[in-house]
């Protein structure tokens, strides 16, 4: 039973099937919104909208397929199956680097590509200089000799296995080192890495250890909206130091081994409570999630006040809407109330104000953007870009400079000697008959 398993295990079946089984599984990150990306609003937001899916999820872990369970067991096996044809291999590749020309040369003849050279008296002794200036190792003498050319390339067979365990230390770096927060910031607010500013709980690293200490001044936020769609957002961020870093969508700011990219973007008005004479008793930016129709609140000096934003603002049969999602025209429409009861209401632009009770004016002075920043910290992609690059090398080594063998007897004939070569190539048959034909040209014509 056992002996059986480890056969399946390590079989080409398997493997395609395993290989499927992690697309499978990869494609289901695509499709589906994943947890740690769009964060835990959002992500009850789809549980709502999509109760049996949500139900699902909750057992298979379809929103964090990536470190599921069951992502987990399909990956290891794909290792113990990479393992066992690791042990099949071996022995088999390194028989074949290790040249036996004597084994070769018994099964002469048996090539792919044969031929047949007549030669003069003395020809043959100089057609291993003839292959070795080619680039072949050549084995033997002018009468019998086994030559071949790129003699270790099935090594980088191996190679490319080995690479697969570099991806897979560093994935496990990565997934072990991993930390995961988003924050919100406002223009001209500073960020010094504090783990209370993280919204909800952040994910910290699994192997201990705490936020990434990255600190940074949000200097300025300029959506760009063409034709009414968004098409951009230029973020700019001062470092300790005072160097500037430009952040816009799937553009993050890298420094060491955290990254900072945008994910949300919200509107910050500056408010405040006048009183009668025009004193300002009390102002604040608010951070308000208001775009797209949304409201939201806020409190001020007891206030609590209902937001409704357009940014673009126009009257239409009497009701406010907006004329396209560019910030052209901005506008707020108030609702204030005071332990339950309403105060007033009334729509406002930058520069205007409602009216209170006890000669109160809430004014709306100025807009400015707030951003929602997920902040990342992960090591071990050192060693993913060596598995890449790795990876990469042997594929090259060994199609590109793949393996080509010929085999040469000389042989007596009633018209004379002639040389028969036999020829094989590992891959490419069509290219390694067009360099076999050549070779035997420059021996024919040598002849």
């Amino acid at each position: 039973m056992l002996k059986s398993t480890l056969k399946y295990l390590g079989s080409l079946r398997c493997t395609i099937w395993l290989i499927v089984a992690l697309i499978a599984v990869f494609s289901i990150g695509f499709f589906l919104p994943q947890r740690s990306v769009v964060g835990k609003a959002a992500y009850l937001k789809w549980q709502a909208a999509a109760p049996v899916l949500a139900r699902i999820d909750e057992t298979l872990q379809l929103t964090a397929i990536f470190t599921a369970p069951v992502t987990f067991v399909i990956w290891g096996l794909f290792f113990v199956n990479l393992l066992l044809v690791m042990k099949q291999r071996i022995p088999l590749v390194l028989a074949k680097v290790n040249v036996h020309p004597e084994k070769v040369l018994a099964r002469h003849g048996n090539g792919p590509f044969n031929y047949t050279v007549e030669l003069a008296e003395g020809d043959a002794e100089g057609i291993p200089a003839m292959l070795a200036a080619q680039g072949y190792e050549v084995y033997g003498g002018g009468e019998r000799f086994f030559a071949v050319k790129n003699r270790l390339s099935p090594l980088a067979t191996l190679v490319f296995h080995l690479s697969f365990f570099l991806l897979l230390v560093g994935a496990l770096i990565l997934f072990y080192s991993r930390f995961t927060g988003f924050v919100d910031i406002a223009e001209h607010e500073p960020f010094l890495g504090e783990l209370a500013r993280y919204n909800a709980s952040p994910k910290l690293p699994r192997s201990g250890g705490g936020p990434p200490e990255v600190k940074f001044l949000l200097e300025s936020v300029r959506p760009e909206v063409s034709q009414g769609v968004a098409t951009g957002i230029k973020i700019v961020l001062k470092d300790e130091a005072g160097a500037t870093h430009q952040v816009d969508i799937n553009e993050p700011y890298k420094t060491g081994y955290a990254s900072v990219l945008f994910n949300d973007l919200g509107i910050s008005p500056l408010f405040v409570v006048q009183d009668a004479s025009g004193k300002e008793i009390d102002g604040a930016y608010v951070k308000l999630d208001v775009l797209k129709g949304k409201r939201d609140h806020f409190r001020m000096q007891g206030y609590d006040v209902a937001a409704w934003y357009y940014p673009d603002h126009v009257v239409t049969d009497g009701k406010d809407a907006t004329r396209s999602e560019e910030f052209k025209n901005p506008a707020f429409h108030l609702e204030v109330t005071r332990d339950g009861k309403a105060v007033a209401s009334g729509t406002v632009h930058p520069g205007e104000a409602v009216l209170l009770d006890n000669g109160l004016r809430l004014g709306f002075k100025e807009q400015n953007f707030w951003v929602r920043l997920l902040v990342t910290k992960e090591y071990g992609r050192e060693f993913i870009y060596a598995g890449f690059v790795l990876a990469l090398i042997a594929l090259i080594w060994r199609l590109v400079y793949y393996r080509r063998e010929i085999t040469g007897v000389v042989r007596q004939t009633a018209n004379g000697e002639v040389l028969e070569l036999s020829a094989r190539g590992d891959f490419y048959q069509a290219l390694a008959k067009d360099e076999f034909d050549r070779t035997v040209a420059a021996l024919t014509k040598h002849g």
